[in-house]
């Protein structure tokens, strides 16, 4: 094999292109040749339980490649056209295997014309309406999990990670993608986990009373009876950012969620906004003191 380290670069650009030229041309010949043999189940001469064990095991291929390739070849069984397609450019490996769950649909030559010409993404998303998934719920759970040293040992170090699984609109994912975009300098790999925990730390930074108190700053007080920044920032570190509400049996709430600044003697009797009439509640048991103190329909200007 030619050594490319040693190839001038307008050669080795040529080299570059015709080689995948080729493998576009290789490829639908490959795909036409294993759909047959698995037509024909000949993967049983060579001792193998199924073309995908025959793909994995013989022709060395990882378990998504042989996937994707036994995919495509049946589907191209089914439908000859792919592989012209494929031929042309007009219909990666990847969009091939999407598009075989539809192959034996009456409207298949319709579904495979609108994906032609389009990026390995662009099909995932025009052909998710044809299969549809039940709704799962969110779910978000520890794991551990083996990965290689970072520090260039030969084992492996075992680690806790934080396993995430939710289902998200066409809009996050674009949101996420310019996210990823924007912070490639920061990340160039890229990683999920990297972009979001940067957005929410952002979104931290700007939003959360605690964070702020962390890093040294005074979220603006909004409207001209807001609580003076200065004012709301003491309130927030007296009462550790949680709810200070205490139950009949003199438990405290301590949640952290939709925490409001409440005022003990509301402004509407007379309340001022002084620390001392001040203290943190959650939404749920500012709405309990408010139905205590001004009654049922009442709202506080608070």
């Amino acid at each position: 094999m030619d050594d490319p380290r040693g190839m001038p670069d307008e050669y080795l650009l040529d080299t570059i292109e015709r080689l995948a030229r080729e493998d576009r041309e290789r490829m639908p010949l490959f795909i036409s040749c294993l759909g047959e043999i698995d037509r024909r189940k000949l993967h049983d001469r060579r001792g193998y339980t199924s073309t995908f064990d025959y793909c994995v095991r013989l022709l060395h291929f990882s378990e998504d490649e042989a996937y994707r390739r036994i995919a495509a070849a049946r589907a191209a069984v089914a439908r000859p056209e792919l592989l012209s397609a494929m031929a042309e450019g007009q219909l990666s490996l990847t969009a091939v295997s999407r598009i075989a769950p539809l192959v034996r649909r009456p409207d298949a030559p319709e579904i495979i014309a609108r994906a032609e010409g389009k990026s390995s993404r662009e099909p995932e998303e025009m052909l998710a309406p044809y299969s549809p998934e039940a709704a799962r719920p969110d779910r978000i759970r520890s794991v551990v999990v083996v990965v290689p040293s970072e520090s260039g040992a030969t084992f492996a170090e075992i680690k806790s990670r934080v396993e995430f699984s939710f289902q998200g609109s066409p809009a996050l994912r674009h949101a996420i993608d310019r996210a990823t975009e924007l912070l490639a300098h920061k990340f160039p790999f890229g990683g999920m986990d990297e972009v979001l925990y940067e957005i929410v730390q952002e979104y931290l930074k700007r939003h959360d009373p605690q964070k702020a108190l962390e890093i040294g700053l005074l979220p603006p007080a909004r409207g001209a009876s807001a609580i003076a920044s200065k004012i709301r920032r003491e309130v927030w570190a007296r009462d550790g950012g949680r709810c200070v509400y205490f139950g009949v049996d003199g438990s405290r709430c301590q949640s952290r969620r939709a925490l409001e600044i409440d005022h003990v003697k509301p402004r509407a009797l007379g309340g001022g906004d002084e620390l001392g009439n001040l203290r943190l509640l959650c939404r749920e048991h500012n709405d309990v003191e408010r139905r205590r103190i001004l009654g049922e329909g009442k709202l506080s200007p608070d």
